[in-house]
């Protein structure tokens, strides 16, 4: 049974963690998921590549449980593709402009970086980076980190989902020796 100390120090810690409460802090955490569209509900889209990789996955079975799990695994397996080649899009964003940020993604992005005190900078990105070459490359890849660090969730969701798929595979396959 909690004390009454107890009690009060739960409902002062349950005031202080309840999300974003203006309409703005809101919108925002609404607007994470469209910054690259990995958290966003994915309708299953039959195509040429998902198809022939879980054709390889499946191993040549017909049995609608090896199939239905290749699929997912499949899916997952183009989901991890997918996400190589954001890091490598962000680095190169990163390299070319100087920033990562899509500006125009949200509505007030263009006036608040018109706004800001280094504006010149954020569109003249040969102001803060080096010239071309590999110290160019290692500021972008700095600069694009907070973003790749961001994908390793995703990344580990969809080698899980793979991962667990291939498992259930493989055990249907042992039971049918």
């Amino acid at each position: 049974m909690a004390t009454p100390a107890q009690i009060a120090a739960n409902r002062s810690n349950g005031k202080k963690s309840k999300g974003p409460i203006t309409a703005g802090g809101k919108q925002k955490v609404r607007d994470n998921a469209l910054k690259h569209g990995l958290a966003a509900a994915r309708v299953q889209q039959s195509t040429p590549e998902l198809e022939q990789l879980a054709r390889i996955f499946a191993q040549g079975s017909t049995d609608p449980l090896i199939i239905e799990q290749a699929l997912v695994a499949a899916e997952a397996e183009l989901e991890l593709a997918n996400i190589k080649l954001m890091r490598i899009v962000w680095i190169e964003r990163a390299y070319i402009f100087g920033f990562t940020e899509r500006p125009g993604q949200r509505a007030d992005d263009f006036t608040r970086m018109l706004m800001a005190e280094n504006s010149f900078e954020l569109f003249n990105p040969c102001v803060t980076m080096p010239p071309p070459g590999a110290e160019r490359l290692a500021e972008a890849v700095r600069r694009a980190l907070p973003e790749i660090a961001a994908l390793g969730r995703y990344e580990t969701r969809a080698m899980a989902r793979r991962d667990r798929a291939l498992r259930a595979i493989c055990c249907h396959l042992n039971r049918q020796r």
